[in-house]
């Protein structure tokens, strides 16, 4: 079965006139993607300009984009050391903490 044979099978469960990107992890560790389109028109929109935009990201700088992403992932963990889990105080985005106490 090919990339596009599996990938079709999302197609028709798309909404239509709307762009979209569908990523599978593979069992080799990898990751496989597709990008549809399913508007009916030819024009460029910003919508497609954002999707093209994305699939060069993808294509040219897959490194910088998987950086990116664990970045996000870390920002959202709380990961704080036990000893200084009563001595943070935060000011926009800026913590502090104390470590005489």
């Amino acid at each position: 079965m090919t990339d596009k044979e599996r990938f079709d099978k999302f197609k028709k469960d798309l909404p239509k006139e709307s762009y979209a990107i569908i990523i599978k992890d593979s069992e080799h560790g990898l990751s496989e993607f597709m990008a549809y389109d399913t508007t009916e028109g030819s024009e460029v929109t910003n919508g497609y300009v954002i999707l093209r935009g994305f699939i060069e990201l993808i294509e040219t700088q897959v490194d910088t984009v998987m950086m990116h992403g664990q970045a996000a992932i870390f920002r959202d963990l709380k990961v704080r050391k036990p000893e200084t889990e009563d001595q943070q105080k935060s000011n926009g985005n800026i913590t502090m903490v104390d470590f005489k106490k």
